[in-house]
């Protein structure tokens, strides 16, 4: 994925080559390359410790790499890492804020930080979100705190957008409006948003492309319309005799039931079926498959290959 040209760099908000991370012995990030093209939605998507929280604060200058490097908005981090921030909105998981401040005073507080701050933007997302600005930051819900978490992010205008685990503890509804609404108005305003999350769902909504993560490693990357055109399931009966499948093209996941056997499959169903043909099936049936399948048997496929290394 290594670039051919610094024009090519800057077409992506972006972009890691090789990134690695270790803590001691332990190998967090492995090796990692990925470019997030500007103006789209990029859903890193993983189980909880797959080293997405820690790709992200690699990205914000949080953590040093052990390896590799990061480049946003056309800049190395090193080159200009203050400059890189002030164009870079980042909504953590933890969503510290100080909780003896009340909404407006926390406005106020955030807003002398940033010289491109725009007090229309921060006064119309108050009302959009209905916080009460008056009520000290303790007192609000998980889920207001999250949209104030949101409002100080997105008032300065930033260009990038970098939300890890940003639904984290809310209740289905509040968000799926998180999820719905808001990142794809952030993108419907031509910025760039990276979010993180281990729920596929939302990954599914609302992003252009996305990177299944496991175990530290980048396991897949792709936009959501090309995954669903090149993973299928194919299906057929048999009959209490199982076709051997080792070494039929495509082939990432077999799921053996009592009467039938399930392929997941990738990129090469015409060969696939036609070596199935020649072992014998009989009227294999094609179907769509969900995101979460795919992330689930991509998942189990790896994991099955270490195992076996």
């Amino acid at each position: 994925m290594s670039p051919d040209s610094d024009n090519i760099l800057d077409e992506n908000a972006i972009e890691t080559r090789n990134l690695g991370r270790k803590f001691g012995k332990f190998e967090a990030v492995k090796n990692v390359s990925l470019r997030v093209p500007r103006g789209t939605v990029f859903g890193l998507l993983g189980v909880n410790g797959a080293g997405k929280s820690t790709i992200i604060k690699m990205i914000m200058g949080h953590l040093r790499p052990t390896a590799g490097e990061v480049r946003v908005l056309g800049r190395a981090l090193g080159e200009d890492l203050l400059g890189i921030r002030r164009r870079v909105a980042y909504v953590s998981e933890n969503r510290y804020m100080y909780d003896w401040m009340t909404v407006e005073e926390s406005i106020r507080f955030t807003s002398a930080f940033h010289e491109t701050w725009d007090d229309n933007k921060a006064s119309d997302l108050l009302k959009r979100f209905s916080l009460p600005s008056e009520k000290k930051v303790r007192q609000l819900s998980r889920g207001n705190r999250a949209r104030l978490c949101l409002l100080l992010a997105l008032s300065f205008n930033p260009e990038l957008i970098i939300l890890d685990e940003p639904t984290s503890g809310l209740d289905p509804i509040v968000r799926r409006d998180f999820i719905e609404n808001i990142v794809a108005e952030i993108a419907e305003e031509g910025k760039t948003v990276l979010f993180s999350s281990h729920i596929v769902e939302e990954v599914e909504r609302v992003a252009d492309y996305v990177g299944i993560m496991d175990e530290g490693e980048l396991l897949m990357v792709s936009t959501i319309d090309d995954i669903k055109l090149t993973y299928k399931r194919v299906r057929y009966a048999t009959n209490g005799t199982r076709p051997e499948v080792a070494g039929v093209p495509g082939v990432l996941m077999v799921e053996n039931g009592r009467y039938e056997q399930v392929l997941t499959v990738h990129g090469v169903v015409d060969e696939t079926l036609q070596m199935l043909g020649e072992r014998g099936v009989k009227n294999p049936e094609v179907l769509p498959i969900s995101l979460e399948d795919i992330f689930v048997n991509t998942v189990r496929a790896e994991r099955e290959r270490r195992a076996n290394r």
